[in-house]
C-alpha cells in the first residue's frame, strides 16, 4: 500500500480477502451498509470509532488504520503545497537578548 491509497480501499480489499458482502461486513461492523459503502467507495474519511470497529472485527491496531487515514490526508495537503503556502514566510525566533 502507498500513501496515497485511501484507507477506504484498503478497508475493501480486507472485506474481499474475508469473502465477505458489503453488506455482510456492515453487519460485522455494526454500522449501515451506506455508511461503510461510503468509506470504501472513499467518498469519507476512517474515522475513530470506524478504526475501532475495524481492529475488533478484521484485526491490526486502532492506530494503525488511523495512521493510513493520516499518511493519506498529508500526501494529499503535500500535493497542496505551493498553494497553500504562497506568500508565507518563516517568523525568525525572537531574541532572547533585550
Amino acid at each position: 500500500m502507498t500513501a496515497t491509497q485511501h484507507p477506504g480501499i484498503v478497508v475493501k480489499s480486507e472485506i474481499d480477502k474475508l469473502g465477505l458482502s458489503v453488506t455482510e461486513a456492515a453487519a460485522a461492523l455494526g454500522v449501515s451498509r451506506a455508511e461503510l459503502h461510503q468509506l470504501i467507495r472513499c467518498e469519507v474519511g476512517l474515522s475513530p470509532e470506524m478504526a475501532l470497529r475495524l481492529e475488533a472485527v478484521i484485526g491490526s491496531t486502532v492506530r494503525a488504520w488511523l495512521r493510513l487515514q493520516a499518511d493519506y490526508e498529508t500526501t494529499l495537503a503535500e500535493r497542496q503545497r505551493d498553494v497553500v503556502t504562497r506568500g508565507l514566510r518563516r517568523i525568525a525566533p525572537i531574541s532572547s537578548a533585550r
